[in-house]
């Protein structure tokens, strides 16, 4: 009777030896919005380690927000070693447009949303906005901008932008390359876009 059902089992043992693997479950809404902070808080800590930050409303991928995004990741991607093609292609899918920041992220420090019309009404006042920005941010770097964090499939790779101008005339732009290892986001590689 063993002998009837061997085919059987054989067939039955090569099947499951063959099968593709499960593919990993795409991550939902939520669980990137929890990244994208991580993400953040390990950017701005490897950058400035600030206690306190002013940063604008609305998602960046350059100052002023109007900028070839493609173009600029072309140069971010032939001086950053090694981004996954993927994480390239999720980090412009997310930063087609620009995107309100909720008000509500866990960045490991104090942060207050600056819009645009109320950075624009700071420093049209007078010429001495900077001045006024830092009597009501005084431990502030400037005023910092944020782009979507891009993933990997895993999650386990994300490229983000942030910029802070920080005077008239004092500012740069950093594309940072992070991976994620035993739950913890860590900056790996950085490239600076712009300064003035």
């Amino acid at each position: 009777m063993f002998r009837r059902w061997l085919p059987f089992l054989l067939i039955l043992a090569l099947a499951a030896c063959t099968a593709s693997p499960t593919p990993e479950p795409t991550p939902g809404p939520g669980e990137i919005a929890l990244e994208e902070q991580a993400v953040y808080t390990a950017a701005l800590a490897e950058l400035y380690g600030a206690p306190t930050y002013v940063i604008l409303s609305t998602t960046a991928t350059e100052p002023g927000g109007s900028g070839n995004t493609a173009e600029t990741l072309a140069f971010v991607l032939d001086n950053l070693p090694a981004v996954d093609p993927l994480t390239a292609e999720d980090f412009s899918r997310r930063n087609a447009a620009e995107t309100p920041l909720a008000d509500d992220l866990q960045l490991g420090a104090p942060y207050a949303l600056l819009t645009r019309q109320e950075m624009s009404d700071l420093f049209a006042e007078n010429q001495n906005g900077w001045d006024t920005f830092y009597a009501q941010h005084p431990d502030a770097p400037g005023i910092t901008s944020l782009s979507r964090a891009g993933f990997n499939p895993g999650m386990t790779e994300a490229l983000v932008y942030v910029g802070t101008q920080s005077h008239w005339l004092a500012g740069a732009g950093y594309f940072l390359l992070l991976e994620k290892v035993d739950g913890v986001w860590t900056v790996r590689h950085q490239v600076m876009t712009w300064i003035s």
